[in-house]
């Protein structure tokens, strides 16, 4: 089963439409795993499988996972 994300979602930010990429892409630092569960309205886990999977582009930080802002966004706009 593969999880499928929609950058479509826009949110209205100073006036102008936003994609979620772009929201996520201005985060401005290495997301958590939680955060970016949150920001795609997923579970923590499916977060991990995904990157695991390599299906998110991810990087460690010793046993840590996170998730640039930049690479998730492209990743988004791709899908």
């Amino acid at each position: 089963m593969s999880a499928r994300f929609s950058p479509s979602l826009t949110a209205v930010t100073k006036g102008q439409p936003s994609t979620l990429a772009d929201q996520i892409e201005r985060s401005g630092r290495a997301l958590t795993a939680r955060e970016l569960a949150q920001m795609l309205s997923v579970s923590t886990i499916t977060i991990f499988k995904q990157a695991k999977a390599g299906r998110i582009p991810c990087f460690r930080i010793g046993t840590c996972v996170r998730f640039d802002p930049r690479a998730v966004a492209n990743w988004l706009r791709a899908q």
